[in-house]
């Protein structure tokens, strides 16, 4: 039977109550790892980025994907454990290390290609963001002059720009780390594939159902963040069901 967002969100808070606090501490694991790579890519890369503004953006790209496709493999144990939850199943912290134990191989290679997508989707705004830091829009004492109203617009349009690229590139195939998880007989261009075909005529309904999440997103801005140990664990799960309603599987294993 196939559920309206309202029953699949409804669904998702009753799989979460009293798992809140284990899936906020496994984000917050991811956020530290991500983190410390991010930290010591940038730190080897960091001779390389006085070369000008071309090799500047380069470098920012490549960066970004490194550092995606370790947040990819890691985003592939949180839905692991979302689909734990969804299920009511056992969960437990190890649930993140999903595709370091599970057929590393083809997680990567799916994740390789995800990321790469996500690279694509974020381009506008890291040229925006890596354009207005060379002109000295966010240097103190620089000597240079950016008026504020030109910063909000360029990072509006980028803002635009990347949510346009992700509902048009990523969405298609946002139920591949879910194929991966449950269908131990797929390849890794049969995960990618089956996502896309699971989504066609889905785009605008995902698209909806996270634009339904913006005000809690806004108000976690609001209360500096704390309100993302509710938000993000939740939107996880929604992910979760999403996916478990489009493919009726419930209880695969």
């Amino acid at each position: 039977m196939t559920r309206s967002l309202s029953q699949i969100k409804e669904d998702s808070r009753n799989a979460l109550a009293g798992n809140y606090l284990l899936f906020f501490f496994v984000l917050i694991l991811t956020g530290i790892l991500t983190a410390f790579a991010n930290q010591l890519i940038s730190y080897l890369a960091w001779p390389f980025g006085r070369a000008g503004f071309v090799l500047l953006i380069l470098i920012n790209l490549v960066l970004d994907y490194l550092i995606m496709i370790l947040a990819k493999m890691l985003q592939a144990g949180q839905y692991f454990l979302s689909l734990n939850i969804s299920r009511y199943m056992r969960v437990s912290v190890s649930d993140l290390f999903l595709a370091f134990r599970y057929e590393t191989s083809k997680a990567f290679r799916i994740c390789a290609v995800l990321a790469l997508i996500e690279t694509i989707c974020i381009t506008p705004f890291t040229v925006t963001m890596s354009n207005l830091a060379y002109a000295g829009a966010f240097g103190i004492g620089t000597g240079k002059s950016v008026p504020v109203m030109s910063i909000l617009l360029a990072l509006v349009c980028a803002l635009a720009g990347m949510i346009l690229l992700e509902t048009a590139l990523a969405f298609p195939f946002s139920q591949a780390l879910f194929l991966y998880i449950d269908h131990q007989e797929y390849s890794t261009a049969e995960c990618l594939m089956n996502s896309r075909s699971l989504m066609c005529g889905k785009i605008l309904e995902y698209f909806r159902l996270h634009l339904s999440l913006a005000g809690y997103f806004a108000l976690s801005i609001l209360s500096l963040g704390f309100g993302l140990i509710w938000v993000l664990p939740y939107l996880n799960v929604i992910r979760a069901n999403y996916y478990m309603n489009l493919t009726g599987l419930y209880k695969p294993y």
